[in-house]
Formats: structure tokens, C-alpha cells, sequence
């Protein structure tokens, strides 16, 4: 009998030694772009205003749309840096390999507005897997003019089919996504620099 209750105790502590392990928690950061066709000739200098996510999406936690109206923020799955960084930083590389003739530099890094021939601000209401299994990007931009006059803004819309379960494929299919809305801003404001 004693030796049953010395294994019984052993193996419950057994068990909460595993159970008292700390689960594994992942960080992701979206792959850069690496754009090699330019979109547009324009030769303009913009500084990258403010970025503002959906509450939902501001967050450390990826975000999976489990139904219509719910949304499912991950726990052991987080980005590495906070989304808005890696927005605003990939959006200057992005544009600055779409439209290589121009400039894009953060807004606190201009030192004087003036300086610049437009501003550009984002908002951000899609970033996520959502319920049909697609990476969806929804990010509508706003162009102003240095004397803070609206000049117009554009609407960059696109999903990509996520392959497989793991959650470094939602990633990728993300990554993809945002290069794809990269490239329909800069097809969309090098009209507007156009007209």
C-alpha cells in the first residue's frame, strides 16, 4: 500500500510539473516587401502620418474573425513589434520601391511639414484572418497637402486564401495581402499626383 502511495505522489507531481509549464508563446513579424516593377514615375516627398487601427486589431495578438461579429484575439500567437510599426515601416520600403522617385519619410522626422508636398494618414479596419479562411488587409488612406487641405483619399481592399492551419501561414498570407494593398495605393496615389 505504501509503495502505491509513493507512485500515486510521485506521478501527481509528475502531472503538475507539466501542467505548471508555461505554454509557448510565438512572435511574428510580416516579411518585407520586395517589390522590383516600380508603379508610378512621380517624383513627390510625403510624410507618413498617423496610422490608426481598429481597436480590435491594436493589440499585440493576431486576430482570427471566428463568426460576422466575433473576433477571436490569439494568445500564444502575438506580433513581434507592434502592428502599426511594421505598417508605417513597411509602407515607406514599399512605396519607396513602387514609386522609387519619390520620398516617404515619418512625419516626426520631417522637422517642417512644409517641407514636404503631401501628408498621407491611415486607418486600418482589416488586418485578420477572417470567417472564410482568407488573410483580409482593409486600410483606407487620406492625402492632404501641406497646408492641411484634403487633396483625396483611396480605399486598398484585398484578401488572400490562407493554406494550412499554422499560424505562420496566416502570416504570410498576410504579409502578401498588405503587399498587394501596398501596390493598389501606389497605383492610387500616383493618379492622384497625376491629375
Amino acid at each position: 500500500m505504501r509503495v502505491f502511495l509513493i507512485s500515486m505522489f510521485a506521478l501527481s507531481l509528475g502531472l503538475v510539473g507539466c501542467a505548471s509549464e508555461p505554454p509557448q508563446i510565438r512572435h511574428f513579424v510580416l516579411t518585407e516587401p520586395a517589390f522590383t516593377l516600380p508603379e508610378s514615375n512621380a517624383n513627390i516627398r510625403v510624410a507618413v502620418g498617423s496610422i490608426r487601427l481598429a481597436e480590435f486589431l491594436s493589440g499585440s495578438s493576431l486576430v482570427v474573425e471566428e463568426a460576422p461579429n466575433e473576433m477571436r484575439l490569439t494568445r500564444q500567437h502575438r506580433w513581434a513589434d507592434r502592428l502599426e510599426q511594421q505598417i508605417e515601416r513597411q509602407f515607406r520600403q514599399g512605396m519607396s520601391q513602387l514609386m522609387p522617385n519619390s520620398q516617404w519619410v515619418p512625419l516626426l522626422s520631417t522637422g517642417y511639414l512644409r517641407t514636404m508636398d503631401y501628408r498621407i494618414d491611415f486607418y486600418v479596419d482589416a488586418f485578420h484572418l477572417n470567417n472564410e479562411g482568407q488573410a483580409r488587409v482593409r486600410v483606407q488612406w487620406f492625402l492632404r497637402n501641406t497646408d492641411e487641405h484634403f487633396i483625396q483619399s483611396g480605399i486598398a481592399d484585398q484578401q488572400v486564401a490562407v493554406e494550412g492551419s499554422d499560424y505562420a501561414n496566416l502570416v504570410s498570407a498576410l504579409s502578401s495581402t498588405w503587399h498587394q494593398a501596398l501596390r493598389d495605393m501606389a497605383t492610387q496615389i500616383g493618379t492622384v499626383h497625376n491629375e
